[in-house]
């Protein structure tokens, strides 16, 4: 029998567990921790300690054995399963604000470049995450270490039937942009609309033709060489961060007329 009781899941690594220790979002049920750890996780310890979270020491090889391909960096929470957000709460909340931005996966099934999208969405001030309950990497452990702590804060949505829920995005006032590798509108010409969701799909197939087919405009990030190709996750984050530019400059405009 492993350390972590059923219905646990393990968030590994000093950055993850830092933002968990802090955001307290997740019920955390235990810490465990190397034998003789290092300064850095010594004062995660003490802080869950005086929060009144178990603290667990473990030889490492129960600990390599505990994060498998994880790199655990001596430190590792067991906590509650992830939450999702009904997307009828993620909606409500993304429209409360003037500007709004969301992200939906289609495909992207490695737990690494879902984690990596995470981290860029959550940086670049997204209002939420739409993820299939099919064809999606699952929130796991590998996901939560990639996203480095950003897991914590940005809400998700998980939905049965994707092209489904982004027509509810659009009958909440929502404009659908696709991330196309060919053929779409250059990134750097479009006018992003202040409630925006962005699709993006996996690196083989891109997005499916149904899901498509609810997008309003398809968009492309022009590259130099045809022979290369972007990583999802730096896809992702080349975008997000161009959306972020555009609204600023635009927002900074209009203040000025």
């Amino acid at each position: 029998m492993g350390i972590v009781e059923k219905g646990e899941d393990l968030v590994c690594g000093i950055n993850a567990v830092d933002e968990l220790l802090r955001r307290q979002q997740r019920r955390i049920q235990t810490l465990y921790c190397i034998e003789n750890p290092p300064r850095r996780v010594k004062e995660l310890v003490e802080r869950a300690r005086r929060d009144g979270v178990t603290i667990k020491s473990v030889p490492v090889l129960a600990l390599d054995r505990l994060a498998g391909e994880i790199r655990h960096q001596g430190v590792a929470v067991a906590v509650a399963p992830f939450v999702f957000t009904p997307l009828a709460e993620l909606l409500r909340v993304a429209r409360s604000s003037e500007e709004s931005l969301l992200l939906a996966i289609d495909g992207v099934t490695d737990p690494r470049n879902l984690g990596a999208i995470i981290r860029s969405a959550a940086a670049a001030g997204a209002a939420g995450l739409i993820l299939p309950e099919r064809r999606s990497a699952a929130i796991t452990a590998t996901v939560a270490k990639t996203a480095a702590g950003a897991l914590e804060n940005l809400p998700i949505s998980r939905v049965v039937n994707l092209a489904d829920a982004l027509k509810r995005c659009q009958e909440a006032g929502f404009w659908i942009y696709g991330a196309a590798a060919a053929g779409g509108e250059d990134l750097y010409n479009i006018e992003w609309a202040l409630a925006a969701v962005l699709v993006l799909g996996s690196e083989d197939k891109g997005l499916r033709p149904i899901v498509t087919k609810n997008c309003d405009l398809q968009v492309t990030i022009p590259l130099v060489s045809r022979s290369e190709s972007l990583n999802v996750g730096i896809a992702a984050a080349v975008t997000l961060f161009e959306i972020n530019r555009y609204r600023r400059h635009t927002r900074t405009d209009s203040s000025s007329t």
